[in-house]
């Protein structure tokens, strides 16, 4: 029986056992996944794309002190092949406007940003920044480029070199692992046992014990169980009452080779050291990722309203290529018109877990022994660290957690009762 159960080997369920055993070395640590190894869900199928760019302080403060550990890690102990090639915000008036909120709070902070001209961009990464007075961009409701903001702490990231990282340095502290244990549900007990069939009746104080797996077995925590199951969160604690304030949307990603012009533009000049394009983003959301191994770009789109909330169980959801050539395609293409001479040659898709006000959550219910841990909403791999010592500090039971870059941050922060105000706009 182990002290602490944790469901899910994702990055953040991974970070958090991390943690757990760091803080508190003598405390065994269970992590159960239902795939076949770590990271097999949703954090595989992230596009790995980290910023220190948030309109929310609290979250800009968790993706930047991640970051930081990322780049120490990177840098001393792992190639976790960061590149940090900068986000290119490539502004209309209305992306400008939503900006602005991430503007003054990276100042707070001392973060770097750059404000480009359109005339430089245009020959930079060979686009068209003019588009004003075509029908498409009127009917979208897209403009000229007015401006780039590149903010230079952000990048890209192998998310498998990371979920590999964390799990090998995670075992070697001692955390066990379950795979190919598909957790069903969550086991409830008296604090008072009675020894009486049926219990826990509703009068009883109860908490949680462990998890019942698909296959009928039974595992039991000594101290807590923590849930940071990504979109499969709310599944598991809904059945026994328990909100998540999470739900699973469905996020789409396309790769799309860049030969003849494309090849220009992923290989742009001068925006940082590498050499190679930053992660753009476009009008409505619209994001092209470089992946200069591949020599391609990863195409997706953040859609919010009209995008159900929704969760399917199969292992390997299908990206809708329809959704590429109806929504993603008319807006890139009016920027970069090569992207109409090319078809996906790859696709894939997963799911954000996503938080109303687009934090994360963890807290626990009831003082019941169950941590829950999720809502990262489309940037868990880019917080995960920082998420994984908040959670393990509230399992531990402190009342701080404490952050790489030294900034420490209450435990109830990102809970209910004294959570942090100010919804994030920025989710991509």
């Amino acid at each position: 029986m182990p002290d602490y159960v944790v469901v899910g080997s994702g990055i953040v369920g991974l970070a958090t056992a991390f943690h757990i055993k760091l803080l508190s070395p003598n405390a065994s640590v269970l992590v159960i996944d239902r795939f076949g190894g770590p990271g097999g869900g949703d954090s595989a199928r992230s596009v790995a794309a980290i910023r220190a760019f948030f309109t929310n302080r609290v979250n800009l403060m968790l993706a930047h002190s991640s970051i930081e550990y990322y780049r120490q890690v990177h840098e001393r102990y792992y190639d976790l092949g960061m590149r940090l090639v900068g986000y290119l915000f490539l502004t209309d008036k209305r992306l400008f406007e939503l900006l602005k909120d991430g503007l003054r709070e990276a100042e707070k902070l001392g973060l770097e940003y750059r404000l480009l001209d359109p005339g430089y961009l245009a020959e930079a990464l060979n686009m068209n920044v003019k588009v004003e007075g075509k029908e498409e961009a009127e009917m979208i409701g897209v403009g000229d480029i007015e401006a780039g903001v590149l903010v230079p702490r952000a990048g890209v990231i192998r998310a498998e070199r990371l979920i590999e990282y964390y799990y090998k340095s995670a075992r070697g502290l001692g955390v066990e692992f379950s795979f190919g244990s598909e957790v069903k549900d969550l086991l409830l007990a008296p604090r008072r046992p009675l020894g009486i069939e049926g219990e826990p009746f509703p009068w009883q104080d109860a908490r949680v014990v462990g998890v019942r797996l698909a296959d009928g077995r039974e595992v039991f925590a000594r101290k807590k169980v923590i849930v940071a199951a990504g979109s499969w969160t709310w599944r598991l604690t809904s059945k026994i009452g328990v909100e998540s304030f999470t739900r699973p949307k469905k996020r789409q990603v396309f790769a799309v080779k860049a030969t003849d012009g494309l090849a220009r533009t992923l290989r742009a000049k001068h925006l940082n050291p590498h050499g190679i394009s930053p992660f753009i983003i476009l009008p409505k959301k619209v994001y092209m990722r470089p992946v200069i191994e591949e020599g391609s770009f990863w195409v997706g789109m953040s859609d919010e309203l009209g995008r159900p909330y929704e969760f399917s169980e199969e292992p390997d959801p299908k990206a809708d290529v329809d959704f590429y050539v109806k929504g993603i395609l008319p807006i890139a293409s009016l920027y970069f018109p090569e992207l109409q001479q090319r078809y996906p040659h790859a696709s894939w898709a997963g799911y954000y877990d996503i938080s109303p006000d687009k934090l994360p959550v963890i807290y626990e219910p009831y003082e019941s022994d169950l941590v829950i841990s999720c809502g990262t909403s489309g940037s868990g791999i880019m917080k995960a660290d920082a998420i994984g010592r908040i959670t393990a500090a509230l399992a531990l039971g402190m009342e701080e957690g404490e952050l790489f870059t030294g900034e420490r941050i209450r435990v109830d922060a990102l809970g209910l009762k004294n959570r942090v105000s100010g919804a994030e706009k920025l989710v991509l």
